[in-house]
């Protein structure tokens, strides 16, 4: 019987744990997308420095290239695109997010007028986010898409333990800062939950001449001359009910009307206070619904499996956050252009393993995917999904509406 062959005593060669250099396509791609971003980032803020807009460019591009908002992980991102060492471009990266030349208030006016653009109407969600970690709160500010996420428009982080009893200031600080950067010709429609549902509030909107459609507690609720808890004004079955003319609370305060609702799939009952006064109580549940968005948007920045991971992100400054959220405005916005890119050049339908025919991935998500595909991406492909997205990019009417259409 034939003896088997001895196992060579000769060690194989390890594979190499080094990483692949990129190929001169691969660069070239890299460089393009970052040139992308620059013209971006120049026709939104005109007036600022020119090194502090390469700056906000070339961290941009790399929070896309992390997908992660973490200094470290940004740093590093960077580090590779602009050819240093990964410590060199964290130390970078660190040093930007102080760079009090940044400043974000300054900058919210440009931003604003990219996001809004030239359209006749917009629709705003008010919401706060906190990070328990930083001891931090953010108010955001986001515009209501037709496309299922919301697109950051403004935002302030406050110290959240020193926001005790000054949180409706904050509030009505940032709406105001707001309201000057809106040219006066938009119609503004405000979306915002029961945390905000308050008379001073109602108030303040008016006075902007802005709409609303605040949910409030079940608080008294007067309707022709009678009143009652707001829940004894509930349809038949829980169905959708508008009050003209109400007035809440025990003291009394007019809004234009009431919407009282509690459907079958409803946890609790939803009453909605607004000056709205052209529409039916079922569009304006729908009109409020669409506020759910925004928490779709979290958890593209927040989460650490399915976004950012912005919540796994320690920073103790304050400033500092607000500077890191611009970046990720930018990228979120611009991956968002990509996805949009994705279904006008029909690559979108690549990425469905079904036949259905709507779409079944975000546009974010979709960015996401096809920007991780770009430097390795098959040249055919790569031609047809720039084309797409120059062609986002410069029609900046189209561009406004994808980002913030009502």
């Amino acid at each position: 019987m034939r003896n088997p062959r001895r196992p060579s005593s000769r060690r194989r060669p390890r594979p190499s744990s080094r990483r692949r250099p990129p190929s001169l396509v691969e660069l070239r791609r890299a460089r393009g997308s970052a040139l992308r971003m620059r013209r971006m980032v120049d026709s939104i803020f005109e007036d600022e420095h020119s090194q502090r807009l390469d700056a906000l460019a070339n961290y941009s591009v790399a929070a896309m290239r992390a997908m992660r908002a973490g200094v470290a992980a940004i740093g590093a991102a960077y580090a590779e695109t602009a050819e240093i060492k990964p410590k060199h471009g964290i130390k970078q990266f660190d040093r930007f997010l102080s760079n009090k030349g940044l400043d974000v208030e300054k900058m919210r006016p440009a931003w604003v007028r990219f996001v809004l653009g030239g359209r006749p109407e917009v629709l705003l969600a008010l919401d706060w986010t906190e990070f328990d970690a930083d001891d931090h709160a953010t108010l955001c500010v986001y515009v209501v898409t037709t496309h299922g996420r919301a697109t950051p428009l403004a935002w302030k982080t406050h110290k959240k333990s020193e926001l005790r009893d000054h949180r409706t200031a904050a509030e009505y600080a940032l709406i105001e800062a707001v309201h000057a950067a809106i040219p006066e010709h938009i119609n503004v429609t405000v979306l915002a939950d029961r945390g905000f549902g308050n008379q001073v509030l109602y108030d303040l909107l008016d006075v902007l001449g802005w709409k609303y459609v605040i949910r409030f507690r079940g608080v008294l609720v007067e309707h022709d001359g009678e009143q009652k808890p707001a829940t004894a004004w509930l349809g038949a079955g829980g169905r959708a009910r508008k009050l003209a003319g109400a007035r809440v609370t025990a003291d009394r305060t007019p809004v234009g009307a009431v919407v009282a609702v509690k459907a079958k799939a409803m946890k609790d009952a939803w009453f909605l206070a607004t000056n709205r006064e052209d529409m039916s109580a079922v569009e304006l549940v729908k009109l409020y619904s669409r506020r759910l968005t925004i928490e779709e948007t979290f958890r593209d920045e927040k989460d650490l499996r399915f976004g950012m991971g912005l919540r796994a992100t320690r920073i103790r400054s304050a400033d500092r956050r607000d500077r890191l959220l611009m970046l990720l405005a930018i990228a979120i916005s611009f991956l968002t252009l990509i996805g949009a890119a994705s279904e006008r050049s029909g690559t979108d339908a690549w990425l469905r393993a079904n036949t259905v025919k709507r779409r079944t991935h975000s546009l974010f998500r979709q960015g996401s995917y096809w920007y991780r595909c770009l430097p390795t991406m098959r040249a055919d492909w790569f031609r047809k999904l720039m084309s797409a997205l120059a062609a986002e990019l410069d029609d900046h009417r189209e561009l406004s509406e994808m980002l913030g259409r009502v």
